[in-house]
């Protein structure tokens, strides 16, 4: 029995490492959110019963994760020499998984993505909707193939790629209540509220993963500089890319601030304690450790507080709901 345990552990670490577990969890739990603690008691607060069907849910969600999944997959192809020297314990392809095994299984989990996506896309009657996914799909190999190792561009992709997983939600929730004209109609008020809701939501997610992409490539220095990547740190080095990092930080603060602001004047003062104690503080703590990070541990370290700060962003939805 110890072994056949010592064998499958040897398993799924690799993989989980391999298919990002704590980020497709991460995934699922900020679109049912969405879905339950803003769409469904805000937008049809009148008309519960009136929401996309679960089930349809349910696969734009699988969608979303297979999307994910094989833009992790082609992007360990890609980066199997350089991950050889910034992280050589957790490289996989080569040795879960052949080269060749892991373009297949990219090819394969965007085609399901992509027939999911036409599939929802028939169901809400949009054909543009459709079309996101096998954009998304070739965005994500474009970015791990060539932009990646592109001044601020590799960056940028992987930004907007995270607030796309918030920006999908609204997107198929406003095709699909635009399917019944009367709802929609009487819901307009509160559609262009859920829709700032959603658009503060998605900025907030764009730029932290911005700090957290500019912070791992600083982790990522020595092996980066080997292959001769232009990332912001190679390019303009380290300590100019801590005042770059720390600009979008205060820009993150104050978007945070304003927000709380008018929490605060709504009365939701459950929320705006909530902002300022999980998400306000830690960003002026992450704020501060920047400027005293010099090792690649420090790094790790910074990278792994944005995504606790991402966390708690997205469970304050929750405290959304509770409040209201």
């Amino acid at each position: 029995m110890k072994l056949t345990l010592a064998g499958l552990s040897k398993w799924i670490k690799p993989v989980g490492r391999f298919i990002r577990i704590p980020n497709l969890l991460i995934i699922i739990l900020t679109q049912f959110l969405l879905r339950y603690c803003i769409v469904q008691p805000f937008l049809y607060s009148q008309n519960p019963d009136a929401i996309s069907p679960l089930p349809d849910f349910v696969i734009l969600v699988i969608t979303t994760l297979l999307i994910a999944i094989g833009g992790y997959v082609i992007n360990d192809y890609f980066d199997r020499q350089i991950d050889a020297i910034n992280r050589p314990d957790k490289i996989v392809v080569d040795r879960l998984i052949t080269a060749r095994g892991a373009i297949k299984l990219h090819i394969i989990l965007n085609c399901i993505a992509i027939l999911f996506g036409f599939y929802l896309a028939f169901r809400i009657k949009a054909l543009t909707f459709g079309l996101i996914f096998p954009f998304i799909s070739g965005l994500l190999w474009i970015y791990s193939a060539k932009y990646k190792r592109v001044l601020f561009w590799g960056n940028f992709i992987v930004s907007a790629l995270s607030a796309f997983v918030i920006l999908i939600i609204w997107l198929y929730e406003f095709f699909w209540l635009r399917l019944n004209a009367p709802i929609f109609a009487n819901n307009l008020p509160t559609l262009i509220w859920v829709s700032k809701v959603f658009l503060i939501y998605t900025f907030f997610a764009f730029l932290i993963t911005l700090v957290r992409e500019i912070i791992k490539d600083m982790e990522d220095f020595i092996g980066d500089k080997t292959y001769d990547c232009r990332t912001i740190p190679i390019v303009f080095g380290l300590n100019i890319s801590k005042y770059i990092i720390a600009v979008i930080i205060l820009a993150t603060i104050l978007v945070l601030a304003y927000g709380q602001l008018i929490l605060f004047r709504l009365n939701w003062n459950m929320v705006f304690w909530y902002f300022m104690l999980t998400v306000q503080l830690p960003a002026i703590y992450l704020f501060v450790k920047l400027f005293l990070a010099k090792e690649k541990a420090d790094y790790h370290f910074l990278s792994s507080l944005c995504k606790l700060i991402m966390v708690a962003g997205v469970l304050s939805l929750e405290i959304i709901f509770i409040t209201n």
